[in-house]
């Protein structure tokens, strides 16, 4: 397959003035430079310092969530055992966006957490019990497109309540979730929460969909804390967000105008490039109706 040819492009620069704290509501969308990529669909880069404590690269899509019900179509692309790039799950969906999205067996493919699809089970809860309830779990929530259109972000619930509805056209358990309601979840302490790493995430404001990609292992891009991640969230104005499979795994792909392919700099092959994009079992692909 031959490799899409990129086009860098985009860079946001947050308005003068603003105080440096993150985690205090001082990030507004409208207050970045954005690229419009077709109706309801924007595209933000940001690439520096300022107002974070150290350098990021961060991409976000934001969708309308009215346009979700009528002109485009959130979708889960999967394998049961092949692990695919990003790139390749969002080419062959014929889609105009695209993230990384659940946790993986990375030797063996599939996923690795509860996933259904079209109320047809294509992986059980494999690491740590199928007890959505326990603490001792980062992966507490599930990421859902109901059949009405809608995303939904909640507490995961047990599979056999997933199964047993109807409701759903595809249900994804991840996490940690980082949002509720507008406020931040409790994390458990460990490595994966308080290390900085690349992220990616999903999260919900009162009118959008936003698709985060946060790059990291890099002098130029740091990545972050998960607490940090809840507080940029938060900043954006997210009143449900969870997090999706990170490190290596953090991918973002477009197509629109003259980009397309990989957009941010993923850190499997370690160089700040658009190269180093890693095989996953899943990702969220973004199609028009």
């Amino acid at each position: 397959m031959l490799k899409p040819k990129i086009i860098v492009f985009l860079t946001f620069l947050i308005i003068l003035n603003l105080s440096p704290a993150i985690g205090q509501g001082i990030i507004d969308l409208d207050n970045f430079e954005l690229r419009s990529l077709r109706e309801d669909i924007s595209h933000y880069h940001f690439s520096g310092s300022k107002p974070f404590s150290d350098p990021q690269n961060i991409h976000i899509i934001s969708i309308t969530l009215e346009s979700l019900k009528s002109k485009y179509h959130l979708k889960l692309a999967w394998s049961d055992s092949l692990k695919h790039q990003t790139s390749f799950f969002a080419e062959n969906s014929g889609a105009i966006a695209a993230i990384n999205a659940g946790f993986f067996n990375v030797k063996e493919g599939g996923s690795v957490t509860y996933l259904e699809y079209e109320n047809e089970r294509v992986a059980r809860r494999s690491w740590r019990g199928d007890t959505p309830s326990s603490e001792k779990t980062n992966l507490n929530g599930a990421l859902i497109l109901l059949n009405s259109g809608e995303i939904v972000i909640e507490k995961a619930r047990t599979s056999y309540e997933y199964i047993n509805s109807h409701l759903e056209e595809w249900v994804l358990v991840t996490g940690p979730l980082l949002i509720q309601d507008g406020t931040k979840n409790q994390l458990l302490a460990g490595s994966f929460v308080d290390n900085c790493h690349p992220r990616t995430a999903v999260g919900i404001t009162n009118k959008k969909l936003l698709l985060i990609t946060i790059d990291g292992r890099h002098s130029q891009a740091k990545g972050m804390t998960l607490p940090e991640l809840q507080d940029f969230l938060i900043d954006l104005g997210c009143i449900q967000a969870i997090n999706l499979d990170g490190g290596g795994s953090t991918t973002m792909w477009l197509k629109t105008g003259n980009i397309l392919g990989v957009i941010n700099c993923p850190s499997d092959n370690g160089k700040f490039d658009h190269e180093g994009e890693r095989k996953v079992a899943n990702a969220l692909v973004l199609l028009s109706n």
